[in-house]
């Protein structure tokens, strides 16, 4: 049997197992990175140390892991959470001021801010010894933050000329949306007749919260008009006169914020019969098989959903099993 142990330094994800056929080793106090290849994963035999984490690199959208004897320590932390949204870059501001007799331009908008990413989707189907501490957190990201609206410039001073006004300033960009949180199963049969399901899932902890919308972008300032002087005139009073100076930019508008997201769904227990379907506003669920990639219709890629299929009934074989053994 070959065994597979996650070395201290490398903290990278393993090779592809395959089905029922492995060892997942992580020591204490190690960080496993699971990798788009270990989407999958079914082992023989699971342990993972106390304190403990995993976490996933770039391009995994769900997990799924599959131990026929799985041993999970104290402090243990999956990190499956979605990315928070990038800032949306500020506006163009002027900062030097238009040529005379020129009004001020007017500065732009803020972009946008990014949304918040999914919480991952992850699916742990164990047939567990123990498990002391387990913390899945898969809240989706938050929404990034607009940016500021660019100050609109200062106009042009007079120079036998009217008056001249000053540049508005630009609007604020809208804060992203907060990103869903993923769905999450944590479905565990009992290896150990005089524990039931309760007493191996008290240390089990989930999180699915929706991430929160980004800020609004502030809004830019409207650029002074031209600044008012005398002129040389003749007048009553004297041969200079005062002429007004042009009025001042308007503010931009402040940004709008983003939306929250949608809460994620969430099962810790037996047997894993499903969940309700749902309409999120980042893609409606309709069954946990759903985050699966689309089969291309390729010899590999149907032979890998016949696997797929065969692990699911030899699991769903050894819960019933280990069922039918706890009632006796």
């Amino acid at each position: 049997m070959k065994k597979l142990i996650v070395p201290a330094a490398l903290c990278l994800a393993a090779m592809a197992l395959p089905a029922f056929g492995n060892e997942l080793i992580i020591p204490k106090g190690e960080t496993y990175t699971v990798s788009p290849d270990n989407m999958s994963m079914s082992v023989d035999k699971l342990v993972i140390g106390d304190n403990a984490s995993i976490r996933f690199a770039d391009g995994v959208t769900h997990w799924e892991l599959l131990a026929k004897d799985a041993t999970v320590g104290h402090g243990v932390v999956i990190y499956a959470g979605g990315l928070d949204g990038a800032p949306g870059a500020d506006g163009e501001s002027y900062d030097k001021p238009a040529d005379a007799c020129r009004s001020g331009k007017s500065g732009t908008s803020g972009e946008a801010g990014a949304p918040g990413g999914r919480g991952l989707d992850i699916y742990l189907g164990l047939d567990a010894r123990k498990i002391g501490g387990l913390q899945v957190i898969a809240d989706g990201g938050e929404g990034g933050p607009g940016g500021t609206g660019g100050q609109g410039q200062k106009a042009g001073r007079i120079l036998n000329c009217n008056a001249v006004a000053g540049g508005s300033g630009g609007s604020g960009g809208s804060g992203g949306n907060g990103g869903d949180g993923g769905n999450v199963v944590v479905s565990v049969s009992s290896l150990d007749g005089a524990r039931d399901i309760g007493a191996l899932t008290a240390g089990v902890r989930v999180s699915v919260k929706p991430g929160k919308g980004g800020k609004g972008g502030d809004a830019g300032v409207g650029g002074e008009g031209s600044d008012g002087q005398y002129v040389n005139a003749k007048t009553l009073t004297g041969s200079q006169k005062w002429v007004a100076g042009g009025r001042s930019g308007r503010s931009g508008g402040a940004g709008d914020s983003g939306e929250e997201g949608n809460y994620g769904q969430l099962f810790v227990g037996g047997q894993f019969t499903g969940f309700q379907p749902m309409n999120n506003r980042q893609g409606g669920f309709s069954g946990f098989d759903s985050f699966r990639p689309a089969d291309t219709g390729s010899p590999a890629s149907d032979a890998a959903e016949k696997e797929i299929q065969l692990l699911r009934e030899q699991l769903k074989t050894l819960q019933d099993r280990m069922e039918k053994l706890e009632k006796q």
